[in-house]
């Protein structure tokens, strides 16, 4: 939907309006995020759960509204053509990874609320797959300001 109203950004880097403000949401995410984590370290699950479901559907929000639809416009047509170079590398690199952190997160959360999955399609070790989430997510954050930056 942004991606149709190619405004000029607000950061002065020549971007869009969408790309300025995805950069500036996915920048706050990433700090929800860790500040979701250190509330499952103080030990308050459910502020915890809340959090990091909170950024997991306002990710998936941006993903539909501004990545997905930029990604359809700029990436895909040239994909096949222009891979080795460094722009496109960077976005696939970041599109990959954060499709499976997405994933995942949305997996963890199924796992985490709800009693759908049948026991032998949930996980035991909570703290590794969070933590593995939220390493995924820090490497995604960062493939996407790469991405805004090239």
């Amino acid at each position: 939907m942004f991606y149709l109203f190619p405004i000029k950004g607000f950061l002065g880097t020549g971007a869009t309006f969408a790309a300025d403000l995805n950069l500036v949401v996915q920048l706050l995410m990433g700090t929800a995020l860790i500040a979701g984590a250190y509330l499952a370290k103080q030990k308050h699950y459910k502020a915890h759960g809340i959090c990091q479901t909170t950024v997991l559907l306002l990710n998936l929000l941006m993903i539909g509204l501004v990545m997905w639809p930029s990604f359809q416009q700029q990436m895909k047509p040239a994909l096949s053509k222009v891979l080795h170079k460094r722009y496109y590398e960077v976005a696939a690199i970041h599109a990959v990874l954060g499709i499976a952190a997405e994933l995942l997160g949305l997996y963890i959360v199924i796992v985490a609320g709800t009693n759908v999955l049948p026991q032998w399609l949930r996980f035991k070790h909570w703290q590794w797959w969070m933590r593995t989430e939220l390493a995924l997510w820090a490497i995604v954050l960062l493939s996407g300001v790469g991405t805004y930056c090239v």
